[in-house]
């Protein structure tokens, strides 16, 4: 198919969190026909569906070919590609989108998830908890630092999608009773929490700490974010990338960092 960027919308305008357009992409996708037989039967994944759904309705639009590579979007915005995981497995995909189009890349981010488990054996859905884990807009960073060689292309554009989700995994039960993990067989979202974009320095510079000192290292940032100091430091890898922090200098431990004025 071929891709014209002449009428792509201002991305502040298309990127815009609408609560309710995404609760009718996921009610949509839940009860299509495929869904009626039980959780995880979409062999896509139920929050790849949704997303797909949310960003663009027409199903037409959906799972086009472009060049030598199947697109999950093409339409007015240029080409969505929704990906959960392992963004580095996108880079000859990104490339060759990014010679005809603009290209958007989604990176959904569990903020607050639940976990759901399924017997094996039976199919029956039992037990649900709240995970103790904690993410953030920084681990989609962490995640981008494999792409950051397109950040500087104007026509390349990262969202990190902020969600509640639940997960379903299979389990079953070890000789000492005990519940063993199988797999996780599908993730549902339940709620948009946020929706951010990242097309332009002053995007990343809004990830930037408050309190950050004049001079930082990437321990320091971390402290400051909330964050691991390995995730800090492939995040100001980035920002050093787009020109918002400097490397000043170097200590046993490492760089130092300001923030460009």
């Amino acid at each position: 198919m071929n891709v014209n960027s002449e009428n792509i919308k201002n991305y502040g305008e298309f990127i815009k969190m609408d609560a309710e357009k995404f609760n009718s992409a996921l009610l949509e996708t839940l009860s299509a026909e495929h869904m009626r037989n039980g959780i995880g039967t979409y062999s896509e994944g139920t929050l790849h569906a949704v997303l797909k759904k949310y960003y663009e309705p027409d199903s037409d639009r959906h799972e086009l070919k472009v060049g030598k590579y199947v697109a999950d979007i093409v339409g007015q915005n240029g080409i969505i590609e929704i990906q959960t995981r392992q963004l580095f497995k996108m880079k000859e995909k990104i490339k060759a989108f990014l010679e005809v189009s603009d290209v958007t890349v989604v990176y959904p981010v569990s903020a607050a998830k639940y976990v759901s488990w399924r017997d094996e054996a039976t199919g029956e859905i039992c037990g649900r908890r709240k995970s103790p884990q904690k993410c953030s807009v920084y681990d989609a960073m962490g995640e981008l630092y494999s792409l950051q060689g397109f950040i500087s292309h104007p026509g390349f554009h990262f969202v990190v999608l902020m969600l509640e989700t639940e997960d379903y995994k299979d389990f079953r039960l070890n000789k000492h009773g005990k519940k063993t993990e199988v797999r996780r067989f599908d993730r549902i979202p339940l709620k948009l929490l946020s929706e951010e974009l990242f097309s332009c320095k002053a995007d990343y510079g809004k990830l930037i700490p408050a309190d950050l000192p004049e001079k930082f290292t990437s321990a320091d940032f971390g402290k400051c974010a909330g964050i691991s100091r390995s995730l800090a430091q492939l995040t100001l890898n980035i920002f050093n990338n787009v020109e918002i922090v400097q490397r000043i200098g170097r200590d046993k431990k490492g760089y130092i960092y300001s923030v460009c004025k």
